[in-house]
């Protein structure tokens, strides 16, 4: 197995993320002459808009973004002090761009039909986004090895390999069982549903940090 990191052989083997983004251009350069001059950019709890874009910021901000977000995944990996550790989970790292780009677009794609008039239920979209979100991260995080840019980056897993380890496998099961437990919550109402999401996030980052403390004060 090669060792070391290859910004221009990622980019290579990335080559169905760049085409899911261009595609996602596409898609808003042939609905661009239907769109409103002001398109939904975010929505309240009952999934209502309240803030609008520009139309063209509406049409081709998520595929910028999500240009941005994989130029940057693609390059972190070369000023990491870790560099080396990341074709030793390469693999889960493709993954990981995957599923992150698939959400932003996703996204796109319920804002296009927001603004285009279709009746979408767009909580329960963006719930259920974000539950696969968290149930793909869930299953790709214990294989994450150590690093300064990917995963759950405190001070005691930073520390110790060992901790990251365990850390990493107890995030990974605390993650599944949130996104599942969200994705359940799009059979509830638009208010007990951002709770739960909002419980659920907080309550794995706090429960994965408390743990890897206590894990960390084992070693003393």
């Amino acid at each position: 197995m090669n060792n070391k990191y290859n910004f221009k052989e990622e980019l290579k083997r990335d080559w169905y993320l760049f085409l899911l983004i261009l595609i996602m251009v596409i898609s808003s350069l042939v609905v661009y002459s239907r769109l409103p001059e002001q398109v939904p950019s975010h929505w309240n709890i009952e999934g209502e808009a309240d803030s609008y874009a520009g139309r063209f910021q509406g049409a081709f901000m998520a595929p910028l973004l999500s240009l941005g977000l994989l130029f940057l995944l693609i390059f972190l990996p070369l000023i990491d002090p870790r560099k080396d550790n990341y074709p030793k989970f390469a693999s889960s790292y493709r993954a990981i761009k995957t599923i992150l780009i698939i959400f932003f677009t996703g996204i796109h794609y319920i804002t296009l039909a927001a603004a285009l008039g279709y009746q979408l239920d767009i909580g329960k979209f963006v719930t259920f986004f974000v539950a696969v979100l968290f149930i793909v991260m869930g299953n790709y995080m214990p294989k994450v090895r150590h690093n300064y840019f990917l995963g759950i980056r405190v001070p005691w897993t930073l520390a110790s390999e060992r901790v990251w380890k365990k850390t990493h496998r107890f995030g990974g099961k605390l993650f599944v069982i949130a996104g599942i437990i969200i994705l359940l919550s799009v059979f509830l109402s638009a208010l007990i549903r951002f709770w739960l999401v909002m419980i659920c996030t907080m309550g794995t980052a706090i429960a994965s940090t408390i743990y890897s403390y206590l894990i960390y004060r084992q070693e003393d």
